[in-house]
């Protein structure tokens, strides 16, 4: 049976070190700790995890709550929170609770029982009542969103990334450009996203078209309706998630509208969707894979909770270009 001193052995490391690098701890570099998690791959190694319950008085899970939230947002989340967890010789305890709190209530006092070595949340802020419930042993951090009041928390900085993605549409010449908005009540996501298209729209001297949708794909349909029947001539569609903006991609195509001949249609979030529809779909960027992998170690390192701040950017595809009279 393999033992954690020979993985030591492999990587030319003490025990020690081996230990830190599984537990996220600090005190190595880069290049030690891409040795360790090899010898690790390398022999197959299983760490004791009941040892490891009995010595720390944790176990070896980490939860990962998804209130309301795309799936394809979901995924890419947990891809990264599941590759770094493993590799570290942590579980993953996936939680979908809905916008119920009775349900992450739940969860939480579950992964309390369990001890669970920390909470990841995707796309939901940390309240005083999650807080409470998990008690001051078990850190929780929100990942793809942030109140900005320093809580621990893995996101991008949204108001600027809208921000961005309205003068890149501005850029190529469009001045009739809608919004297709997420969910009004989405205080942390929604708003400053349409913060930031709104100051593009004012600075360059246009008009704002917006609607409200779900960030969810059965809100693009009507999203577009409610959208042309405030402007029929827009060039441009900003819609605030990439599964609304693969839908209204299909339907302007439903409605004889090219795109981007006709209009241009630009996502957010750069999932799986994004490539699921024909144009392929501009979009910006979050890093959401490798924002799940900081969640992990920030966890488990658990003195550095504070808010990180990762950078967006913006992907060109098929369904932009110049607006019709500028091409």
């Amino acid at each position: 049976m393999t033992t954690i001193r020979d993985v030591a052995q492999q990587a030319g490391v003490s025990p020690a070190t081996v230990s830190r690098v599984m537990n996220g701890l600090v005190g190595y570099t880069d290049a030690t700790r891409q040795r360790v998690e090899g010898a690790i791959k390398k022999l197959n190694y299983e760490p004791d995890s009941l040892a490891r319950t009995l010595k720390t008085r944790q176990t070896s899970v980490i939860g990962l709550l998804a209130p309301m939230v795309s799936d394809a947002l979901a995924s890419e989340v947990m891809r990264g929170v599941e590759d770094a967890a493993r590799e570290r010789g942590y579980a993953v305890m996936l939680g979908r609770t809905g916008v119920k709190s009775t349900f992450i209530a739940g969860y939480l006092r579950t992964l309390r029982t369990y001890r669970a070595a920390g909470v990841i949340l995707i796309s939901a802020v940390i309240t005083p009542e999650m807080r409470q419930l998990l008690g001051p042993a078990i850190p929780i951090i929100s990942v793809a969103i942030s109140d900005n009041s320093g809580s621990p928390s893995v996101a991008i900085n949204d108001e600027l990334a809208a921000y961005d993605a309205t003068r890149y549409l501005l850029k190529l010449g469009h001045r009739r450009i809608g919004l297709l908005a997420g969910d009004p009540v989405s205080v942390f996501v929604a708003q400053p996203r349409q913060r930031g298209y709104e100051r593009a729209m004012i600075e360059a001297g246009c008009a704002t078209v917006t609607a409200a949708g779900t960030f969810f794909y059965e809100s693009g349909a009507p999203g577009l309706a409610q959208l042309l029947q405030q402007d029929p001539d827009l060039t441009a569609i900003f819609a605030m998630s990439d599964e609304m903006g693969a839908a209204v991609v299909n339907e302007l195509q439903k409605l004889g509208r090219r795109v981007p001949e006709d209009v241009s249609v630009l996502g957010f979030d750069n999932t799986s969707t994004s490539q699921h529809v024909h144009p392929a779909l501009s979009t910006i960027a979050q890093p959401l894979e490798e924002m799940g992998q900081i969640a992990v170690r920030k966890i488990l390192r658990s003195r550095d909770l504070g808010p990180r701040v990762v950078q967006h950017r913006l992907i060109k595809r098929g369904s932009t270009g110049p607006p019709r009279a500028s091409s």
